[in-house]
């Protein structure tokens, strides 16, 4: 009987053992189940991290394109202003020559007037103290044809000294 005894308590200490086991299982069982709702719980606000950093990083975006279009923008109006500023200060330059020019011609029409004001001083001058002359000998008549053919005698004329009888 002795071996039926063992048996028996052979099957005790593995009933025991299995026992222990189980409930070894169903403490680890637990702890995983635990462990699944807190990730559970931890993946639902790591997703709301998530989405938020995606957000964020979406704006940063948003951000970043918007200062790339305002420096292109800046940088358009500077090329802009550049090439205004470099024609206004062509046509600055342009200016100045033309108004020195303007200056020069006045200043030779100053000099043109005095130079015309003296010579009539010399003239007025010079008539006060010498007699009256005729300015010019006038010219003479024109002669009369020698055959008494006036219009051919006057084409002639014409052709040699200009028309006398147009108007100066």
């Amino acid at each position: 009987m002795g071996t039926t005894q063992l048996s028996v308590s052979s099957f005790a200490e593995r009933e025991l053992e299995l026992a222990t086991r189980e409930a070894e299982l169903a403490r680890r069982e637990a702890a995983v189940r635990r462990l699944e709702e807190g990730d559970l719980d931890r993946y639902d606000g790591l997703e709301a991290r998530l989405a938020e950093v995606q957000l964020r990083e979406l704006e940063v975006q948003r951000s970043r394109d918007a200062l790339s279009s305002q420096r292109d923008r800046l940088e358009a109006v500077r090329a802009e202003y550049e090439s205004r500023r470099d024609a206004l200060a062509q046509r600055a330059r342009e200016l100045d020559l033309e108004r020195d020019r303007l200056r020069g011609q006045r200043a030779q029409l100053v000099a043109t007037s005095l130079e015309l004001d003296q010579r009539e001083r010399a003239v007025a001058s010079a008539s006060e103290a010498a007699p009256v002359e005729p300015a010019s000998p006038q010219a003479p008549p024109a002669p009369s044809s020698p055959d008494g053919d006036e219009a051919a005698w006057t084409d002639w004329w014409a052709k040699q000294l200009g028309t006398p009888l147009e108007a100066a």
